[in-house]
């Protein structure tokens, strides 16, 4: 692990390491990586109407190397465009470069993001906690405004104290929710670490870890709430590669919802942010231990939502979106960017139409942690304070008959995340319906997701027997 320790806008001192391993520097997915994400799927499926990344811009954010290097290498990362929004060294990092190659490169998932006149605006961490972006503990300036679409930290560490690391992640909640971009964070390497304060205490943002589970552990313990990270996984050998790899699956998501009017909605953060985590796959060979989760623990101890799956996240976004209505239904895979309060219920009927078969099925709700920046001396002098409200949704899946809720069937109500999350096996045919309340009289944006996981012929006796006698039985079938 290497370590750096850094002095920023001469006020602060931050501790500030590359989140990487002894496993070394790579550069790109393997075959079977992109097999087990779903990417070489998709591409089959799409041929040339495959997504690339066109049309966008991405922030990457770095840790200094020990020569005080963060930038990648334009000379291996050609036809990019880069902008330095630090100052400091200008020689290359390896660890930038190879975060690039994972994140925009010519073998990654999105190979066309960074194109002129789209950028790659590099940072030093250092500098993104201060002056260049967040501005920590500067009370008299809001962060930078983001106009990228995807920022990428693979580095963590902590500033001098916990007043501090607060102020620079609301700061960072603050300025996700205000320029709606996507952040995505990875977390340290090894299950014996922590998980660390900047950034993965992030509500806003989308946390990384690796799907055999070597990566921090344990809830978040800065400012309220023990939430569990990460969000999601991927199976490559550091969190460092993880990070760029789901930043890359959000380009494909983002330049796939803008290139159609009716998909638009889906470029919200919180809209992506869901894609992801229904989608993703909670039956993997690199787990150690079976996915699992509860109503007041949405996401598993260890490996989130599951697994990236860039195929399902993608059909879930084609699917299209389908409005809250308690008079009509949606479509059984979709997607919603709705609006909820304590007076408002956001109900999604839908229909299981296949007698004699069972169904996998699976949702996510996900809005972010509201940051409000006060100036508490107006007139005399800007004196910025930055307050969080945290509303509770809640999510629910009923039985239902015609327009009429039947009986509660599975319910995800954490107090302490902005992310719920139900998975429900061996459904039977018929009508059902997801319920999304929230607790709070003020309006909140959603991000809902929902999907058909799985489709099985549920075989009536004796016949079960006698496919079994076989060897035949027919086993449930899931979406890769």
């Amino acid at each position: 692990m290497k370590f750096s320790a850094f002095r920023f806008d001469g006020y602060l001192r931050a501790l500030v390491f590359a989140a990487f391993t002894a496993q070394g520097l790579q550069g790109q997915l393997t075959t079977q990586q992109k097999d087990d994400i779903g990417f070489t799927a998709l591409q089959t499926k799409l041929g040339a109407g495959m997504p690339t990344g066109t049309g966008i811009s991405v922030s990457q954010v770095e840790a200094q190397d020990g020569s005080a290097n963060y930038r990648p290498d334009a000379t291996v990362l050609t036809g990019k465009n880069f902008i330095y929004a630090s100052v400091g060294s200008t020689a290359a990092s390896s660890h930038a470069t190879t975060v690039g190659k994972y994140f925009y490169g010519s073998s990654s998932l999105a190979p066309s993001i960074g194109v002129s006149p789209q950028r790659v605006t590099s940072y030093d961490a250092n500098g993104f906690i201060g002056s260049n972006f967040l501005r920590t503990s500067n009370t008299t300036q809001l962060p930078v405004v983001e106009s990228n679409d995807i920022q990428n930290h693979s580095w963590v560490g902590e500033l001098g104290t916990t007043a501090l690391n607060i102020d620079a992640t609301r700061r960072m909640d603050y300025a996700i929710q205000r320029d709606d971009f996507v952040a995505v964070f990875g977390l340290n390497n090894g299950s014996g670490t922590a998980v660390p304060s900047l950034m993965a205490g992030s509500y806003n943002g989308i946390t990384v870890g690796l799907s055999n589970g070597a990566h921090s552990r344990g809830g978040t313990t800065l400012d309220s709430g023990s939430r569990t990270r990460p969000d999601i996984v991927v199976p490559t050998t550091a969190t460092s590669w993880a990070a760029p790899t789901v930043g890359g699956a959000v380009a494909l998501l983002l330049e796939t919802s803008r290139g159609t009017l009716a998909l638009s909605d889906a470029s919200k953060s919180i809209v992506v942010k869901s894609l992801l985590m229904t989608g993703a796959s909670r039956v993997e060979t690199e787990f150690t231990t079976p996915w699992a989760h509860t109503a007041s623990q949405p996401l598993d101890a260890v490996y989130g939502a599951g697994e990236l799956n860039v195929l399902n996240s993608h059909d879930i976004l084609k699917a299209g979106q389908n409005d809250a209505s308690g008079v009509s239904t949606v479509t059984s895979t979709g997607w919603d960017f709705g609006i909820g309060s304590s007076v408002t219920t956001g109900l999604y009927f839908f229909d299981l139409i296949s007698p004699g078969s069972a169904y996998d099925i699976a949702a996510s709700l996900v809005w972010n942690r509201e940051i409000t920046a006060l100036d508490t001396q107006p007139g005399s002098g800007v004196n910025y304070t930055f307050t969080p409200k945290l509303v509770n949704l809640d999510l629910r899946l009923f039985s239902a008959t015609g327009f009429v809720l039947g009986s509660e069937l599975v319910a995800s109500t954490s107090t302490v995340d902005n992310v719920e999350l139900i998975v429900a096996k061996g459904l039977a045919a018929g009508r059902y319906a997801w319920q999304v309340t929230s607790a709070d009289p003020a309006n909140t944006e959603y991000g809902f997701s929902w999907n058909v996981e799985s489709v099985a012929m549920a075989v009536p006796e004796p016949s079960t027997l006698i496919l079994a006698a076989l060897g035949i039985l027919l086993p449930l079938v899931r979406r890769r």
